[in-house]
């Protein structure tokens, strides 16, 4: 009879190159939900940033139909095309002239509402 511990080794071969493809797997998996999650999120601002931003008098192009999201290296970017690039000087404000922000208070009134939505498909993209 033998004892616990003197078990016949086993080795097992391949299981470093299972392991490494189960971690490319799972970054691409976690790559994606992030991306999914962080684009989700991205839209609400822009949606919300087009209703909060001015509209001129005249016809033709806004600038509340010109806000965009653009991906970026660390995730997305939410504003106005490059065409409307006075739209720093509403939110900020000049020297001859007041803010008149519509950018930061949509960030500040939605933060919850995207919060939850990106927790949400987080939490149903990973079975959770």
């Amino acid at each position: 009879m033998q004892n616990r511990g003197d078990r016949m080794p086993a080795k097992l071969t391949g299981v470093e190159n299972i392991l490494q493809q189960l971690n490319q797997t799972a970054s691409q998996i976690d790559g994606q939900v992030k991306q999914e999650a962080t684009k989700a999120g991205a839209e609400i601002y822009r949606e919300a940033m087009a209703k909060q931003a001015p509209r001129s008098t005249h016809n033709g192009e806004h600038l509340a139909d010109n806000i965009i999201i653009t991906e970026t290296k660390t995730g997305y970017a939410i504003g106005p095309t490059s065409k409307f690039y006075y739209a720093h000087f509403l939110e900020w404000g000049t020297s001859k002239m007041t803010p008149r922000p519509f950018a930061a208070p949509v960030f500040e009134n939605n933060r919850a509402v995207v919060e939850r939505t990106m927790s949400s498909i987080l939490k149903r993209r990973l079975g959770l």
